[in-house]
């Protein structure tokens, strides 16, 4: 049986949607077999994440619904025949009823390591609905105070409403701004939001290249955050990985 893993986090913009799916393909390229599944109706952009947009045709609403059979709606990836997604669908007013949605993410484990719940930003329905449905939830937060702030409100409300485990990811991390004092260091950031670390990831400039051209971070030579993801990758699995040499020369 495959986990079922929810990406969340308090606020957008902290790269919640791109880490799910390059995270998907670090998990691909370590023989993992890899379900996405978009969860935030009318912003669905992790099939633009993933390069597959042109492939989408049945969504996630489809398939809860019945109207279209599960193996019509997953998209498989063009390069990594064991990573596929479901996209979200595309009306805003389309409901993901919670029940459906961990029936479905059930089924899918049988067959699969992992499924992946990219979750709307936000602490709203599409929230609630994914993290009922999983088995463990990542927090993405940027070190922004605003990101922190609200990354530790939806670590809360986990905990609250769901007993599982629950991990923090730090994304766009500058080794520079925390010398400076723009941002607080890694364990300032884990104690305000309260959640032990998976990993951080650095910021890095390739990962926009790669976002808005179609690439694989993994394709992209001395990319720091595809070391990163690397690592967490392993975690996830359960291997033990240190942080990469970037977080061990200095406290950060």
């Amino acid at each position: 049986m495959g986990e079922i893993v929810a990406i969340v986090s308090g606020k957008g913009g902290v790269g919640k949607t791109t880490l799910c799916a390059f995270l998907a393909t670090a998990l691909a390229l370590q023989d993992k077999k890899v379900v996405c599944i978009d969860c935030d109706t009318g912003l669905n952009n992790l099939d633009i994440a993933l390069g597959l947009e042109e492939k989408t045709i049945f969504d996630l609403s489809d398939v809860l619904s019945e109207r279209t059979p599960l193996h019509k709606a997953l998209v498989t990836h063009n390069r990594y025949r064991n990573l596929s997604m479901i996209p979200a669908a595309a009306d805003f007013r389309a409901h993901i009823e919670e029940k459906k949605l961990r029936e479905l993410c059930k089924k899918l484990a049988q067959s699969c390591d992992y499924v992946l719940l990219d979750c709307p930003a936000g602490l709203g329905e599409g929230f609630a609905s994914a993290v009922y449905a999983a088995d463990r939830a990542l927090v993405v937060a940027t070190p922004d105070i605003t990101a922190i702030r609200d990354a530790g409100r939806a670590a809360a409300l986990i905990v609250g409403m769901h007993p599982i485990p629950v991990q923090l990811i730090i994304n766009r991390m500058r080794p520079a701004f925390v010398k400076k004092g723009y941002f607080e260091n890694v364990d300032n950031i884990m104690d305000e939001i309260g959640l032990p670390l998976l990993g951080i990831i650095p910021e890095d400039e390739k990962v926009m290249v790669c976002a808005n051209t179609r690439r694989s971070i993994f394709e992209e030579k001395k990319a720091s955050a595809a070391d990163a993801l690397v690592r967490i990758a392993w975690r996830l699995c359960g291997k033990q990985m240190p942080l990469s040499p970037l977080w061990r020369k200095k406290k950060f």
